[in-house]
């Protein structure tokens, strides 16, 4: 079979919600590169038939839809090259070698036979399936600032969970609970399926929805890595989900976003604990901690 490699060029700000288009159009993976700041490749591979012009067609039109959205996708251009089925596959799989992030997080892809240590927390995933792999610095950022974080008796909530990763993060670095929370029902079964990879699946609770708002308890930790447009209108919603010192933990941030979500955090009762830094191909993004100063009472 023959095929055919899509490249979105597009910015930072509207990335995920493009390679979600890609992926609804079945792609059979998305891989992220990183340009000259503000913008991202996204590549994507179909097969060469019939399907492919209403492909590119419902790109354009997602693409000219997205300012409606308050999201800017400029330069917003789409390329098509047709590629030879033994080139992309193997490709595809050395985009996405075994990967360590933090102390002893090791993320690997579900052909890897890669070996491991006993101490190792690792994590199983198919890098075809749904965005967040560990080879993006947000997620990256995120897994570092999980890992400091986590005690045994925690309940975490997941917003915007996509392939899961983060949940499975928490409760194989030793959470009691997570609730994982997504909004797109189409990233629904891929972090299901990865759940069931990696063992946790009676352990977290998966739901549809927006933020915490469909979601129920009090949570020691709350994370999201998601853009800052995302996070803003949910700091609100946090500080009354939270036990005391509750902690949230947010990434998806450029750098020079983080004076406007330290603003807000510290207008919602959060002191930031700590905040990291990770420069890719000339970006700057940025993982930030922070502490409820509201009791439980409150």
């Amino acid at each position: 079979m023959n095929w055919v490699r899509i490249t979105v060029t597009t910015s930072q700000e509207a990335s995920e919600a493009v390679a979600n288009c890609l992926f609804e159009m079945n792609a059979t993976g998305v891989e992220f590169k990183n340009n000259d700041a503000p913008t991202v490749n996204l590549i994507a591979y179909y097969p060469l038939d019939d399907r492919v012009g209403a492909r590119m067609q419902r790109l354009r039109d997602f693409l000219a839809e997205l300012p409606t959205w308050g999201i800017q996708a400029h330069p917003a251009t789409i390329d098509l090259k047709p590629v030879k089925s033994e080139n992309w596959e193997e490709a595809w799989k050395a985009a996405f070698p075994p990967r360590r992030v933090g102390k002893r997080i090791l993320i690997i892809p579900t052909w890897s036979n890669v070996s491991h240590n006993e101490t190792d927390v690792l994590i199983q995933l198919d890098p075809g399936m749904a965005f967040g792999t560990g080879h993006h610095p947000t997620t990256r950022l995120s897994l570092e600032l999980l890992e400091d974080s986590i005690e045994p008796y925690y309940h975490v909530a997941d917003i915007g969970t996509g392939s899961g990763i983060l949940s499975i993060a928490a409760m194989k670095l030793g959470a009691q609970r997570v609730n994982a929370i997504e909004l797109d029902p189409t990233a629904i079964p891929v972090a299901a399926a990865n759940f069931k990879i990696n063992g946790i699946a009676s352990q977290v609770g998966l739901t549809q929805g927006d933020g915490l708002k469909d979601v129920e308890g009090k949570y020691h930790l709350i994370i999201g890595n998601i853009l800052t447009k995302a996070i803003l209108p949910i700091i609100p919603y946090c500080t009354p989900r939270l036990h005391e010192a509750g902690i949230v933990i947010f990434s998806g941030i450029l750098d020079t976003e983080l004076a406007q979500i330290e603003s807000v955090l510290a207008a919602n009762q959060f002191q930031c604990v700590q905040v990291v830094r990770e420069t890719e191909d000339n970006i700057t993004w940025v993982g930030i901690k922070a502490v409820s100063q509201f009791a439980d009472a409150l």
